[in-house]
């Protein structure tokens, strides 16, 4: 009769049976506590989302800094954590559309879009995907379809950034050869926000070439004494101060413009006294 000898086991063998047998009890001790968790508190139904949206902010930051190839890293972590998220692909989008990859732009909105319609709605996310989609077709001049996305946006309840969409119009307006519409939409942008510098400055400019300066000079004053004056904005009040023979003004805006932009192309032109170039 064959005898059948005991098995015999090595120290580390024991101590490895041993490890997996705790493991295995600290996992029972974690799926217990993690029902108790579940029955004393109630999960975050947007847990998931606010994980997406806080990767889709650092997207943002890195976009803002140019860093386009991280930004869009970013946004491919928040994809992965949220697939519906519409405004990461609207983000995705702006991203593209600097890049100059046009198609893979479009395909971005039209995702953001597609999901930012769906039910359950949520209009503030849907205004801001139609705003970024609206200036992407701006930018590649179809204006028509640009202006019909920004309407809606704007038509959107609660929406929070009505100025920004208004003075996008306007610009996508005044491409299209509407004036009057442009600035009926930069109008809208200061009641909205009364120191929108962009809606300051392009209304000014539209009342200088129709020969209004006294007009044009009321909304661009606050502009150019403010923080937000440009090397653009304060060569149109020079030539907005000569024009209504302003001469201390003239000098006070000419000091300010070589001392904030002394390189800049404004700067060159006065120091030519060329004061017909725009």
């Amino acid at each position: 009769m064959m005898t059948v000898q005991p098995r015999l086991f090595h120290p580390w063998q024991i101590l490895l049976v041993l490890a997996m047998g705790l493991l295995g009890l600290m996992g029972c001790a974690d799926t217990a506590s993690n029902e108790r968790v579940n029955s004393l508190t109630r999960a975050d139904p947007n847990e998931q989302r606010n994980k997406a949206a806080r990767r889709l902010a650092l997207a943002s930051a890195y976009f803002e800094q140019g860093q386009n190839d991280v930004a869009q890293q970013e946004v491919r972590a928040a994809l992965l954590i949220d697939a519906n998220y519409a405004e990461a692909y609207s983000l995705l989008g702006l991203i593209h559309q600097r890049d100059k990859a046009i198609d893979l732009a479009e395909q971005s909105f039209e995702q953001a879009l597609k999901l930012a319609l769906a039910l359950p709605s949520r209009p503030k996310e849907l205004a801001a995907v139609q705003h970024n989609y609206a200036w992407f077709l701006c930018e590649q001049n179809r204006l028509d379809q640009a202006q019909t996305q920004f309407a809606r946006a704007l038509s959107q309840p609660g929406y929070t950034e009505s100025a920004k969409t208004w003075m996008a119009l306007g610009v996508c307006q005044l491409r299209a050869g509407k004036p009057l519409d442009a600035r009926n939409s930069w109008v809208h942008a200061l009641a909205h926000e009364p120191q929108n510098p962009v809606a300051q400055y392009q209304l000014a400019a539209l009342d200088f070439q129709d020969g209004n300066p006294r007009r044009a000079q009321s909304y661009l004053g606050s502009l150019n004494d403010s923080r937000n004056a440009t090397a653009q904005s304060l060569w149109l009040g020079i030539r907005l101060a000569r024009a209504l023979v302003q001469n201390d003004e003239l000098q006070r805006l000419s000091e300010q413009l070589l001392k904030k932009f002394p390189d800049s192309e404004q700067a060159h032109l006065l120091l030519q006294r060329n004061f017909d170039q725009p």
